[in-house]
């Protein structure tokens, strides 16, 4: 079967075309031949029949006076006949009364149990006023129906060579008509592919199944000459703009460094000043607070551009060269830098990495993330007791998945699902902080084609799932 799939279109045609007429031709021929055989045996059958009635008669009165002889004399008329190779007749009682045979007679027990299969047996039972007699049994050999046979077979097997010939010179004569724009399609198809030339077109037309196929196809090369045309307008759109926004983002870093670079020393300054006059002018009653709001608010502004300095900083910084890292060596590293706000806070910090230790990824910005996450973890804590985090990681797919839970005060999803990573978003206002922490994390694992998953619950904890894409050692 597999043989055959592989063939082409055309010896396809054309073995299923002469299969099917010598199948048909075939079919026919035993349908004849079985037919005639039936017809042969029917008429041989009818004619041993009337001889049988014809003896029966005759004998009838033989058997009532017990006369062997006259009975043995009328079956031996049968010797004219050469289909008849044996005769009998049978008194009432089945006993053997008389016999002919053309060759050695068999015994009384051979002609009782004669094998219909190989003899062609008539039996007439005759009867003298009514009473049962006797019957009288023919035994005939149908030697023509050798000679028959054979004349079939001969005729069969011409007949079927005939139709074989026939039938493959005009599959493969009439199954051009078929393959040749089949193959056409084809043509064109392994052309399109190999040149990508889809201004080509399937010539020819037609109301048949291939016409409609050759039609679709040609309405496909439309459509995605069509489509690849509008690409290619929409590309080099895309470039342009691309190239533009590019440059605007360029220009916006620039105006936000020299903008967060000119207010920095101003607004130090400021925060200076104000503090001067608190401390050593005598401020009016009730205009303290006034001064307290405006050095406040001064503080403030400072932190927002100390975080504008970090985010532009951070943004240059975000394509770095991968490198083989040690996930406990990194993990150690940023446990030190933030060695102050563990021990102040009790924090324990739990680490499991015996299931991926290792990662090819930019160390700094892994190490931010560290760092980003556990403070977070400290910061949000609950007050009844001191924060614990469990760190662990496992391999996925070409991610390894850096998960870290927490115990803390937790996120309500409701509100912030819609507004984890943006810039200076923060979830909770008691405790100081830029809310630029989760932003960084993003940005690092999106840039590298990574991707996180948070699932927070109030006063219960988060758990941050972070898949980064590995690289290769």
């Amino acid at each position: 079967m597999i043989a055959f799939r592989n063939l082409s279109i055309r010896n396809k045609l054309i073995i299923i075309q002469t299969a099917t007429a010598f199948i048909v031709v075939l079919v026919c021929c035993i349908f004849f031949v079985l037919n005639d055989i039936k017809t042969f045996k029917d008429e041989a059958r009818r004619k041993m029949y009337s001889l049988a009635r014809i003896v029966g008669e005759n004998a009838a009165s033989t058997v009532v006076f017990l006369d062997q002889d006259a009975a043995t004399q009328i079956l031996m008329k049968l010797n004219k006949e050469p289909d008849i190779t044996q005769a009998v007749v049978l008194d009432k009682n089945g006993k053997l009364f008389a016999r002919y045979a053309r060759e050695q007679p068999g015994t009384e027990k051979d002609i009782m149990a004669a094998d219909d299969g190989k003899l062609l047996v008539v039996r007439y039972k005759f009867y003298q006023e009514k009473e049962f007699m006797g019957t009288v049994v023919l035994y005939g050999e149908l030697n023509e129906l050798d000679k028959i046979i054979a004349s079939y077979i001969k005729v069969t097997v011409f007949v079927l060579l005939t139709a074989l010939i026939t039938a493959l010179l005009l599959s493969a004569f009439l199954q051009r008509s078929i393959v040749h724009r089949l193959l056409t399609l084809v043509s064109k198809t392994k052309e399109i592919a190999s040149t990508g030339n889809y201004a080509l077109r399937v010539k020819g037309a037609g109301n048949d199944e291939i016409g409609i196929l050759s039609g679709g196809f040609n309405k496909m090369l439309e459509q995605i000459e069509n489509m690849n045309r509008y690409l290619k307008e929409n590309n080099e759109a895309l470039k342009t703009y691309s190239l533009s926004l590019e440059r605007t983002n360029k220009e916006l870093e620039e105006f936000a460094y020299i903008s967060s670079h000119d207010m920095k020393s101003p607004i130090t300054s400021l925060i200076g000043m104000l503090t001067l006059i608190q401390q050593k002018e005598a401020i009016q009653p009730g205009k303290q607070h006034l001064f307290e709001l405006a050095v406040n608010s001064a503080r403030q502004m400072q932190k927002t551009i100390n975080a504008l300095n970090e985010i532009i900083a951070f943004r240059k910084t975000l394509k770095v060269e991968r490198e083989k890292i040690n996930l406990i060596e990194a993990l150690e590293e940023v446990k030190l830098r933030i060695y102050d706000m563990i021990t102040s806070s009790g924090a324990i910090i739990l680490a499991d990495f015996t299931k991926c230790r290792f990662i090819y990824y930019p160390a700094v910005h892994l190490k931010s993330i560290f760092q980003n996450l556990l403070t977070n973890a400290i910061k949000y804590k609950q007050n009844s007791h001191p924060p614990k985090i469990d760190i662990t990681t496992y391999c996925e797919d070409k991610f390894v998945v850096l998960e870290v839970k927490d115990q803390g005060i937790g996120i309500d999803m409701n509100l912030y699902k819609d507004k984890l990573y943006g810039l200076f978003q923060r979830f909770h206002t008691h405790v100081e902080g830029s809310g630029i922490g989760l932003h960084m994390i993003y940005s690092i694992v999106e840039s590298y084609g990574g991707r996180i998953y948070i699932e927070s619950e109030v006063n219960k904890g988060t758990i941050f799932k972070i898949y980064l894409a590995n690289g290769t050692f």
